[in-house]
């Protein structure tokens, strides 16, 4: 296994690094319609790009922000990360604010090895914009690199979900997929095997079996989704390693508080392994619904079929699934209060 694994990551590592290259090279695909007007790329018609949130600078910040900006991307593609880091710190100074600069200034972080610093900038722009699609890349990468193919996965599968289906770079995502779930023994190892994990997939999450999900307790016992039978349940699954589950806890903690609890519950499932870490995440989150754990992920992988974080199942009273949201929501928002109360 671990020869199989050296010769996978010999393949896939240059597929990553130079996507990362790439990302050097089409950044402004993703700035533009966002925060900063760049040149436009050249295969890609976008639409307007009012500096939303650079706006709001005094107008000569707003120039010298831009000018930084330009800077930084202009190093990255000239395969200077050093500069890069030095023009996007300045501009960071200029206005914090803007999820685009988090996620340039990550990458290049991450061609100059800073890992930590790196994942720290990617989770930044996630937790401005949780829709950042390159930020996800880049934390992929990071998280590849320190050794976490798990959460490399998670950030990945996002990345996919995010990006159109003639997105260049979502093709080498994928690859990475493969080589990582190869590495991981998660390939099915035929196309019948596939099939038939799907049928499967499709028969577990049918009410009466989905309510006998276990689900291990913080305290140390287990209970099932029956529990919450009769009741629609806003099952979220999520890591604390994962930046957008974080960004959205305090949201679903303000839906439970609105909801009626004799109709509706919210429920979070944590595939971290330390349930004393949790539950001290918890309390200083200001979490307070119930809370499970499945360290070895065999719920969340084999019967809810979750493939990234944060995923959330909104599960009718009947224990069947009403629908699948991928990506963090903004919870307690109206439009997302009424969704969940037309489910039934």
């Amino acid at each position: 296994m671990g020869m199989r694994r050296r010769n996978v990551l010999s393949l896939v590592v240059p597929i990553i690094a130079a996507a990362v290259i790439g990302f050097g090279f089409a950044i402004d695909r993703w700035v533009i319609g966002s925060e900063v007007e760049t040149a436009p790329a050249p295969t890609a018609i976008s639409p307007p790009s009012p500096a939303i949130e650079v706006a709001r600078q005094p107008e000569v910040d707003n120039a010298h922000f831009k000018a930084l900006f330009a800077r930084g991307i202009a190093s990255l593609r000239a395969g200077d990360p050093g500069q890069a880091v030095a023009a996007f710190e300045s501009a960071q100074r200029l206005n914090p604010k803007v999820p685009a600069l988090y996620a340039n200034l990550g990458f290049a972080r991450l061609a100059l090895e800073q890992i930590d610093a790196a994942i720290e900038s990617f989770e930044s722009s996630i937790a401005l914009r949780p829709s950042q699609a390159n930020a996800y890349f880049g934390l992929a990468e990071a998280r590849e690199r320190q050794g976490d193919w798990e959460a490399a996965l998670g950030a990945m599968r996002v990345f996919v979900h995010l990006t159109p289906e003639d997105d260049p770079f979502r093709r080498r995502a994928l690859s990475a997929i493969w080589e990582w779930e190869t590495a991981l023994d998660r390939r099915p190892s035929n196309d019948s095997d596939a099939a038939k994990a799907e049928t499967a997939s499709s028969e577990q999450t049918k009410g009466p079996d989905l309510l006998k999900a276990v689900l291990s307790r913080l305290d140390g016992g287990s209970d099932t989704l029956a529990r919450y039978a009769g009741k629609t349940v806003i099952l979220n699954v999520w890591a604390t390693w994962c930046a957008p589950c974080r960004v959205e806890l305090p949201s679903l903690q303000r839906l439970s508080e609105k909801l009626d609890s004799e109709r509706y519950a919210v429920v979070g499932l944590s595939t971290d392994k330390d349930p004393d870490f949790v539950r001290e995440f918890l309390r200083d989150v200001g979490v307070s619904y119930p809370n499970y754990l499945d360290p070895g992920r065999d719920t969340a992988y084999g019967i809810l079929k979750i493939e990234s974080y944060p995923q959330t199942l909104l599960v009718r009273p009947d224990g069947s699934i009403a629908q699948r949201i991928v990506g963090a929501r903004a919870w307690d928002q109206p439009e997302m209060v009424e969704n969940i109360e037309g489910i039934n």
